[in-house]
């Protein structure tokens, strides 16, 4: 299987069914009318589209607000964060180190980092650069991604991946991570002689190909001279999401700025195998490397993700690779707290697509990757297909049920002296220590994390509470992860663990177990 996807990805077309400026201009009207559609339906405040074509950026445009309620327009130059579209840049620094000879694709990561470990002895041993970011590691997906929200850093992150069970063989199936690239940018500072993963990302890529916009910092964002604001949705309001540590920690992971302007040099090295405006910046060998399909995408994300009706759908390193009749898509989504984007092309008839958005529904939904297939799919020839619309009918129905359930569940309460049976200290090999306390107010709460985050728990039926944990920030309204904890208690009847509930982040992750002997106490 994996030399058919191999041969799938290096079929060439023939130049004359290059898109040209003439393509694009045609279908515009027709795309610039959905985008304006799109936005209206989802309350979106800004957005910015660019499509490249004959080496160019053949169409540029912002739509909307840089912030809700303001009057400063989304232009080409505006800045936004874009999420794990990031993920591609640090695959190709991987694939400098390859060509420099300082790295080899199938190299061990312990011989680079002794002290990567996972819960399975022989899956340590074996795990490959070429596995760090290819999405086939056999753990739960998102493990440890919401570490990241909570504030840890990187080495702490690093090494709670030990303690997470795997859920399947390695390299069998499709799980989605973001841990694993904090071991590779720390790869390739190492063997670059560099502090961290942006400076050589700067030096080696984002300088040479002028990509003068693009930071890794929320300063570089803040400071950008056009920048957008993220905005946190339920598809009806919009709310600011203040700028903090997270994605910036997820570094090669999710953690760079850019704009269409810059992403738009991007798409141009991509389409002209590792050269730009002369210059060759990669080999086209390596850079061609990072397409290469490394696992199978089935089920119900093969769904989310489908381009028509027949779509062969694989991951490769920080890429998605579509495999359709009317032509391969290379291409990834993004997604913060406040922005979505989308970078994608075709490298048979060298075109590209770029997507950003300044709103998050859900924490990393949102119209981006809708509107830019729908673009891929109008200069492909596929069917038009309103994914946004699609999306955003099964994103309300969630909600609706979600705070449905919410109601619902809001009705219970426990007296001050049953909550007293929760209160102590917990330890997880993850997250650490934390204490339960019942604060002044009759409540029980806990502080999270280096950031010790104020952490506040709602009870529910059935030693379930409610966790509100609020992201880190600078200042203004954080996000907040609501996250449901289960007690479970030990053959006396005293509370003994905590079990995070859930199927994406907290998926795999071991319990709290009680350390203490004696009652915490109220603060």
């Amino acid at each position: 299987m994996g030399l058919a996807l191999g041969l799938l990805a290096s079929i060439p077309t023939e130049a004359s069914n290059m898109i040209r400026r003439a393509d694009v201009q045609a279908v515009v009207p027709r795309i610039e009318a959905h985008v304006r559609k799109t936005m209206q339906e989802w309350n979106t405040p800004g957005l910015a589209v660019g499509i490249v074509a004959e080496d160019e950026l053949v169409y540029a445009q912002g739509f909307g607000v840089r912030e809700v309620g303001g009057t400063a327009p989304v232009t080409p130059e505006t800045v936004f964060q874009i999420g794990s579209t990031t993920k591609a840049f640090l695959g190709v620094t991987l694939a400098m180190l390859v060509d420099d000879g300082a790295l080899d694709w199938d190299d061990r990561v312990i011989d680079h980092a002794p002290g990567f470990r996972l819960m399975d002895p022989w899956v340590t041993r074996e795990f490959r650069i070429r596995d760090l970011l290819a999405q086939r590691s056999g753990l739960p997906a998102y493990v440890a991604t919401n570490m990241m929200t909570y504030g840890y850093d990187a080495d702490d992150i690093i090494r709670a991946l030990e303690h997470f069970r795997p859920v399947s063989s390695f390299r069998s199936s499709f799980a989605y991570q973001n841990a694993f690239h904090l071991v590779a940018g720390q790869i390739v500072a190492q063997r670059s002689g560099a502090q961290a993963w942006a400076d050589v990302l700067r030096t080696r890529l984002l300088e040479p190909i002028g990509m003068t916009s693009t930071s890794a910092t929320a300063d570089g964002l803040r400071q950008a001279f056009e920048h957008a604001s993220g905005h946190r949705s339920d598809t009806e309001e919009n709310v600011v999401d203040p700028l903090g540590m997270f994605p910036y920690n997820a570094e090669g992971a999710g953690g760079l700025n850019s704009s269409v302007r810059d992403l738009a040099r991007w798409l141009r090295l991509h389409l002209n195998g590792g050269v730009l405006d002369g210059t060759r910046v990669i080999s086209q060998a390596e850079l061609q490397e990072t397409y290469a399909p490394l696992v199978l995408i089935t089920g119900p994300m093969h769904e989310l993700l489908r381009l028509g009706d027949s779509d062969l759908i694989s991951y490769a390193t920080g890429w998605i690779v579509h495999s359709t009749p009317e032509g391969r898509v290379i291409e990834h989504g993004g997604g913060t707290t406040g922005f979505v984007s989308y970078v994608g092309f075709d490298p048979d008839r060298r075109f590209g697509v770029v997507v950003l958005v300044n709103q998050s529904v859900t924490f990393g939904n949102g119209i981006a990757a809708p509107l830019g297939r729908y673009i891929m799919d109008a200069l492909q020839g596929r069917p038009e297909s309103d994914y946004a619309a699609q999306i955003l009918a099964a994103t309300r129905k969630a909600l609706a049920e979600e705070r449905e359930q919410e109601a619902l569940d809001a009705r219970y309460s426990l007296p001050p002296e049953a909550l007293e049976a929760y209160t102590g200290r917990y330890e997880s090999p993850v997250l650490g220590q934390i204490e339960i306390v019942r604060d002044a107010d009759g409540t029980l709460g806990f502080e999270l994390g280096p950031q010790r985050l104020a952490v506040r728990l709602e009870p529910r039926p059935n030693d379930v509470f409610i966790a509100t944990i609020p992201a880190v920030v600078r200042d203004g309204d954080p996000y907040t992860d609501r996250v449901r904890l289960h007690f479970q208690s030990d053959e006396t009847g005293r509370m003994a663990q905590i079990h995070w509930l859930g199927g994406t982040d907290q998926a795999g992750q071991p319990p709290f177990r009680r350390v203490d002997t004696s009652d915490a106490g109220t603060r």
